[in-house]
């Protein structure tokens, strides 16, 4: 009989043991942690795919959702607590395509950016890891990482979107256009940067006329010649 999958609190509990490990070994060895990756990415552009295939092929560890879910246990709060605020900029909360947000007492969008802050410290000083979107190109220092953008052309998100949700493409531009907007204000509001700015990044790189495959290959090879003494994988 197949084993059921493990539960994100699984996972986020057993990477969290690791860590207090890992911790006491970098307490105990002078050696600096492997630099990460961050991914940031326009809606649409399968950045996070593209970002979860460099992680296998490297064996790093991948963090997107899994991010949010470490952040809530180290809060004590359920995920769909700090759920609102992740990658979503307080004003836009109320917008009509969502629907108002609660009156509530229970952690805010400062709580959240303190959540971020912590959980990506303990990842930046694991090391090897793929951390996706929340600009954290911003918040880690660039030394310790490979700042990546991925993108695509507004079409072909909208059209490709549409394909893989079965949406009309009214529908799918407004979902692009939406989340496009409501992550640049996300990372201006809490880094007082552009997202799109593309001094911000080592590399950017679009998905317009290559495989996510092909496209994974070109970060692996920019980590391997931004950081050419670190180990890259196991393999």
């Amino acid at each position: 009989m197949d084993k059921a999958p493990r539960s994100v609190d699984a996972i986020v509990e057993s990477r969290m043991r690791r860590w207090l490990v890992e911790r006491g070994r970098e307490r105990a060895s002078p050696a600096e942690p492997d630099p990460v990756i961050t991914v940031s990415r326009q809606f649409g552009a399968r950045g996070a795919a593209v970002a979860r295939i460099v992680a296998e092929r490297m064996e790093f560890s991948y963090w997107n959702r899994e991010l949010l879910a470490a952040m809530a246990r180290h809060a004590h709060v359920d995920p769909a607590v700090l759920a609102p605020f992740d990658e979503h900029h307080h004003s836009v909360l109320d917008d009509p395509m969502r629907g108002p947000m609660p009156a509530t007492t229970g952690p805010g969008q400062a709580d959240y950016a303190h959540e971020l802050s912590m959980v990506t410290r303990y990842l930046v000083l694991r090391g090897r890891a793929v951390l996706v979107g929340r600009g954290l190109a911003f918040l880690i220092e660039p030394a310790r990482s490979l700042r990546v953008r991925v993108i695509c052309p507004l079409d072909q998100r909208i059209q490709g979107l549409a394909e893989r949700e079965q949406l009309a493409l009214e529908t799918a531009r407004a979902t692009i256009e939406y989340a496009d907007r409501d992550r640049r204000a996300f990372v201006r509001d809490l880094f007082g940067c552009e997202v799109d700015d593309p001094t911000a990044y080592d590399l950017i790189v679009s998905t317009a006329r290559m495989s996510l495959e092909a496209a994974a290959e070109i970060v692996v090879a920019a980590y391997r010649a931004r950081f050419p003494t670190r180990a890259t994988s196991k393999g």
